[in-house]
């Protein structure tokens, strides 16, 4: 018996979604992209008519890409395999316009390997028949002409407002609505007059049910969970645009974000899973039923076989995320009881998610889905042992044709991590440069969150844009290289990660000690320290915080100081002081002393800090950006009052030039003032209710795993 399988994909979703710089025609755009799983369905039941489809018909569905098997069984599966493909890609052409959607299909060889004999073979599927699938799509969609080249561009047609495309007749006048059944479309009538093209008409008129169901969707999930959005958050696209952006129709009666918060979060190690799906089958296997090591490991249901393998991963991998979303989402609610925070994603699809919102709650989103991101896969029997391979194998494992537990780095069940990226920006910036941005930003917590050799760790990166003028995110974060400490190391897997990579040197790190904890809420510490309010409780206040005139200079120096050689940097011998008539030649402690007293009259103490006229002295500062550093914090915790409160609350916070390389010997001091451009930050876009609640939920639980698990369910306070 023959069979083939199909897959069918949508192309460049990113660029879909953001070739509009409007909100509405975004949030229609992602939902269009979810509507493949429904053609599928329902161009499939009408060719082979039975419902339900087969048990063994749908081989993967996850967001924008699905996979089929047609088999002799239901007819000639190379013409219906054809009729498939035609059938969808013109439900895209009509129902979607502008979005890309590709077909291919195969023949896939028999599956005796896992087949009992010849009648059964093409029921089994084999990872190879995947690669092939894969590779004929790829070969496919390098020679096809892009969706945008299927709208007529001659001269005598309009361009449409905010597009190269042609303006399109409204929505009525094409009778689009009659082409559904149901009601997933909701034109709007302030559309009607503009001159749009037909993918943003279309857009605009899907973004109504796209919001509601995002919207549905949270508030079953939470209710399952006995959990509520006591704030009713906007369904109508236009009035929740107005927030975001100017020249929406409501923008007269819409209170405006000061700010906007684009939000990327990214799973670690999910994409090689899929990659390889053949070798993560093999190894949960060999870990649930063969390994005598692992002794309470309990049974996976649904992985009996490669194929139904992947529907449960995709299942469960897509049901983690969206209640990932919904109990962040109801997080930041209870933050705000009084108003209601735009939350809106944008992207979701597998381990995948961007959101916007407030700049002031993006961090604090960004920070609650890592949370409950790990703990929902931890607590899931099939994606805790996903995370053993997700987290690679040793460097030294040796090459085998079997798997051995003892070869991956994580060798016992545990959560998935996530890498997230925050970008906060003005109100009315483009969207799609703001993702640009935050997505870099993933792209660089990845890097120190999967360092070679060690366990992966989640990790949170964020970049507040002032300066718009440099738009390439690269140069962007660049021109921030050695001024600060991000991206920060969180959840369950970086305690073991930060060790005595601390800002305070490994022989006197306090990390030697349990730290009851969690790596981010000893940050939030540091933040009310900087603000002037107590560590432990924010709610209280010290009056003492850390001048910001005096954090905003060290910074500029930290700029000077990494443009020096590294082997310059270290200037050991030098005091902070120079001789005047020689600045080649460091001033003793006793020259220094001598310059900070008045000529003796016998009634003045050598060491009452009183400083001689500038002519008498003998010794100045050392213009050394590591000398000027040096003594702007030592007269910080010597004169600024609460600086000593401070500098005990970065002891224990990590280094990043310590995690990057083990064998770095920075001064304790220059890692920590690299915390003052974050605490600047993160005073500035954090909301003061955050810092109380996530400390108080913090220091309510033991060991830094309960202290995350804790966060999850703890009441703002």
């Amino acid at each position: 018996m023959t069979s083939y399988l199909v897959m069918l994909q949508t192309n460049s979703n990113q660029s879909f979604i953001f070739s509009s710089p409007r909100l509405r025609e975004q949030i229609g755009a992602s939902f269009e992209i979810t509507l493949l799983s429904r053609w599928v369905k329902e161009e499939a039941e009408k060719l082979l008519k039975p419902k339900p489809l087969p048990t063994t018909f749908c081989v993967s569905d996850s967001s924008g890409k699905v996979i089929v098997r047609f088999t002799e069984k239901e007819g000639e599966p190379g013409a219906l395999a054809k009729q498939l493909i035609t059938q969808v890609t013109r439900r895209a052409l009509t129902d979607a316009p502008g979005l890309d959607v590709t077909g291919v299909f195969i023949e896939a060889k028999p599956g005796a390997r896992e087949a009992e004999d010849l009648e059964t073979a093409p029921e089994a599927l084999d990872a190879t028949d995947l690669e092939k699938l894969d590779r004929a799509f790829s070969e496919y969609s390098l020679n096809r002409r892009p969706a945008a080249a299927r709208f007529p561009q001659f001269p005598f047609l309009e361009r449409a407002d905010e597009s190269a495309l042609p303006a399109s007749s409204s929505l009525e006048v094409l009778s689009f609505s009659a082409r559904f059944t149901d009601s997933l479309i909701q034109p709007n009538n302030h559309d009607e007059g503009s001159s749009l093209s037909l993918p943003s008409r279309v857009k605009r008129a899907f973004a109504w049910t796209s919001r509601k169901q995002q919207v549905d969707d949270v508030k079953e999930r939470l209710a399952k969970r006995g959990k509520e959005l006591k704030q009713e958050p906007p369904l109508d696209p236009t009035e929740l645009a107005a927030a975001f952006q100017d020249g929406e129709e409501f923008e007269d009666t819409k209170d405006m974000l000061s700010s906007v918060g684009v939000v990327h979060i990214d799973g670690n190690g999910v994409g090689a899973i899929m990659r390889d799906l053949e070798s993560a089958h093999e190894a949960v296997n060999n870990i649930v039923g063969k390994q005598p090591d692992v002794t309470e490991m309990p049974p996976v249901s649904g992985i009996s076989d490669f194929q139904s393998f992947i529907m449960e991963v995709n299942r469960r991998l897509d049901n983690v995320v969206k209640d990932a979303i919904a109990l962040s989402w109801h997080k930041i609610q209870k933050l705000t009881p009084k108003t209601t925070v735009p939350i809106v994603p944008v992207i979701v699809g597998g381990d995948d998610v961007t959101v916007y919102t407030d700049g002031r709650y993006a961090i604090p989103f960004a920070e609650a889905y890592i949370c409950h991101y790990e703990r929902l896969t931890k607590d899931d029997d099939l994606l805790s042992v996903l995370a053993i391979v997700a987290g690679g194998k040793k460097a030294d494992a040796p090459e085998r044709d079997r798997f051995e537990i003892a070869d991956y780095i994580i060798q016992e069940p545990g959560p998935l991590t996530a890498s997230a990226g925050v970008a906060i920006v003005g109100r009315n910036f483009p969207f799609h440069i703001a993702y640009d941005l935050a997505e870099e930003l993933v792209s660089r917590g990845k890097e120190l969150g999967k360092y070679p050799g060690t366990v992966p760790c989640s990790t949170i990166n964020f970049h507040v844009l002032r300066d718009a003028t440099v738009l390439d995110p690269e140069d962007t974060l660049d021109e921030y290289k050695g001024r600060s400490q991000r991206p920060f190391l969180v959840g369950c897997y970086a305690p073991d990660r930060i060790g005595d990579a601390t800002t305070t040197s490994s022989e006197k790190a306090p990390t030697a000690k349990p730290q009851p904890l969690s790596s981010w809420a000893r940050i939030l510490q540091a933040v009310a320290a900087f603000d002037g309010k107590k560590p432990d409780d924010p709610t209280q206040t010290t009056g003492d915080p850390f001048p910001r005139a005096r954090a905003n200079r060290i910074v500029k120096l930290l700029a000077d100081y990494v443009k020096v050689p590294k082997d310059d940097k270290a200037r050991s011998k030098c005091l902070g002081y120079v001789l005047k008539g020689n600045e080649e030649a460091f001033a003793t402690q006793e020259q220094i002393d001598n310059g900070k007293q008045k000529p003796d009259d016998g009634k003045q103490k050598p060491d009452d800090g009183k400083q001689k006229p500038d002519d008498e002295k003998t010794t100045k500062r050392c213009n050394h950006p590591i000398c000027r550093i040096r003594l702007e914090w030592t007269d910080a915790q010597e004169t600024a009052r609460g600086t000593k409160t401070l500098v005990k609350a970065l002891g224990p916070l990590p280094s990043k030039t310590r995690l990057d390389d083990p064998d770095e010997h920075t001064e304790d001091c220059i890692e920590q003032v690299r915390w003052l451009l974050d605490l600047i930050d993160l005073s500035g876009n954090l909301p003061d209710r955050y810092l109380a609640s996530r400390i108080s939920d913090d220091t309510d639980c033991v060991g830094s795993q309960e202290a995350a698990d804790g966060s999850t369910e703890g009441d703002a306070k």
